[in-house]
């Protein structure tokens, strides 16, 4: 089965170490044979959530922001998702909460994927495990299996090629697992 999975990169800070990651991991995704792209906030800036009403409102409607609308067209369309993101202050980056409070409907009964990266030997583990209750609070689920890229500078040079391989057998293990999630979650919401 073909699955949409974009991977969502969390962050929009000069010099990020996540982007070399994720643009890899696109790479790994179309080649299994799925529909792809890269969600970056920093091409396509969302505003901080500041709606009177929660987001399910617009879902039925329209988002009243145009990045807000085309990202939620994009998650709409997801089977799955992966998220890449480096760990800030032992959590998440606020420009991937703030993404992921724009939305609600858009991500429910799907699976996420998810990527930690850092300079340091944590490799965003701090980060997977605070998202994982936003997540669950979607009717949405984060897969057990994760991949933590740290420190970052063993795994990719920067120019953003790849320095060690083992990461290739860890990066293919979430996505086999993340696929039949989606493949499993897909037909449920289908039936």
């Amino acid at each position: 089965m073909t699955l949409n999975i974009p991977i969502i990169l969390g962050s929009v800070r000069e010099g990020r170490k996540s982007e070399a990651p994720a643009k890899y991991i696109l790479e790994k995704v179309k080649s299994a044979g799925h529909t792809t792209q890269l969600v970056d906030f920093k091409e396509m800036p969302l505003p901080f959530y500041n709606g009177s009403t929660v987001p399910v409102v617009y879902f039925k409607t329209k988002y009243p922001n145009e990045n807000a609308e085309r990202w939620s067209q994009i998650a709409r369309a997801a089977d799955a998702f992966i998220i890449v993101s480096p760990e800030y202050n032992h959590g998440y980056p606020a420009v991937l909460k703030n993404a992921l409070d724009w939305g609600y409907l858009e991500f429910e009964k799907k699976p996420f994927g998810l990527i930690g990266v850092s300079n340091g030997s944590t490799a965003g583990a701090r980060m997977i495990e605070h998202i994982r209750p936003i997540i669950q609070n979607f009717n949405a689920m984060s897969i057990r299996e994760t991949v933590m890229i740290g420190p970052i500078a063993k795994y990719f040079d920067d120019s953003g090629k790849l320095l060690d391989d083992s990461l290739n057998k860890k990066i293919d293990g979430l996505l086999a697992s993340l696929t039949w999630w989606a493949e499993a979650l897909k037909r449920a919401r289908v039936n």
